[in-house]
């Protein structure tokens, strides 16, 4: 999952199913959800259209049924726009290309107060509501994208409301956290509060600095800030889990709430 407007992906094995249930699903179901977690914890981490069901012998015993999916990418691919009327804001442009993308599947998530002037003359949108979303999003300040099939915009200096996950030794921290050109890179234990857009806190004692050339001026480079509270913005989530291993971990990039400079390059 990341921070960006490219639908979000999922590969989803699963073994030793029958070959009549591995058929039903390539056949009948167009959609996926997956949940994962622990008892006490356990909620959607990704849900998405099916878009390739294979199913093959992995060795000698073990039949795999793999699915491929997206988020949202019907919605991002087909979702098409009219003309808006004289007097439109920004508002009702997010609304009109909102209501696309509702027509192909992708509901309304979270979306901030969208204040602005009305245009004096009728505003032309007709075409990909994806294109007019990206420009209306660049104008206000936000970036947006499709997450678990809803469409949300998150201001360049702000976040998804809600509580930060507070990430330690003793909460599913593994490993020490790492400043990156990327951002600062994590790995925690498989946690489906890890939102993107969402918060996590962190000891920056526990941060391993990243290393400057000599030959290079970090400040001109702009490597990516340590958070003066600890408090960092997730733009990137990859969740890898095992049932039948010992993998169960998400994999981070995050950059401090007020470090624009290191948003992907879509979101700029």
């Amino acid at each position: 999952k990341g921070d960006i407007e490219t639908p979000n992906s999922a590969e989803i094995a699963v073994y030793n199913l029958s070959e009549a249930t591995s058929s039903k699903i390539r056949k009948e179901f167009t959609r996926v959800v997956l949940q994962a977690g622990y008892q006490d914890n356990c909620a959607v981490i990704f849900d998405g259209t099916i878009r390739q069901v294979r199913r093959f012998r992995e060795n000698g015993t073990d039949v795999c049924t793999s699915i491929l999916a997206a988020d949202g990418d019907a919605a991002y691919n087909y979702a098409v726009v009219n003309t808006l009327a004289a007097g439109s804001t920004s508002a009702e442009h997010v609304g009109a290309c909102q209501k696309a993308f509702s027509g192909k599947g992708a509901d309304a998530g979270y979306i901030p107060d969208m204040a602005g002037p009305a245009l004096p003359r009728g505003k032309v949108m007709y075409g990909m509501a994806r294109k007019y979303m990206r420009d209306t999003a660049k104008q206000a300040g936000t970036s947006w994208s499709i997450q678990d099939g809803k469409v949300q915009m998150i201001p360049v200096r702000g976040y998804l409301p809600g509580e930060a996950v507070v990430l330690t030794a003793e909460t599913g921290l593994v490993g020490a956290p790492e400043q990156t050109n990327d951002g600062i890179k994590v790995r925690c234990l498989l946690n489906p509060r890890l939102r993107i857009g969402g918060r996590i806190k962190l000891d920056n004692a526990s941060v391993k600095e990243m290393k400057t050339e000599l030959k290079m001026n970090a400040n001109l480079y702009g490597k990516p800030k340590l958070d003066n509270d600890g408090l960092y913005r997730i733009i990137k989530c990859e969740f890898t889990g095992d049932t039948r291993g010992n993998d169960w971990y998400a994999d981070l990039v995050c950059i401090g709430i007020d470090d624009t400079m290191h948003l992907p390059l879509d979101q700029l």
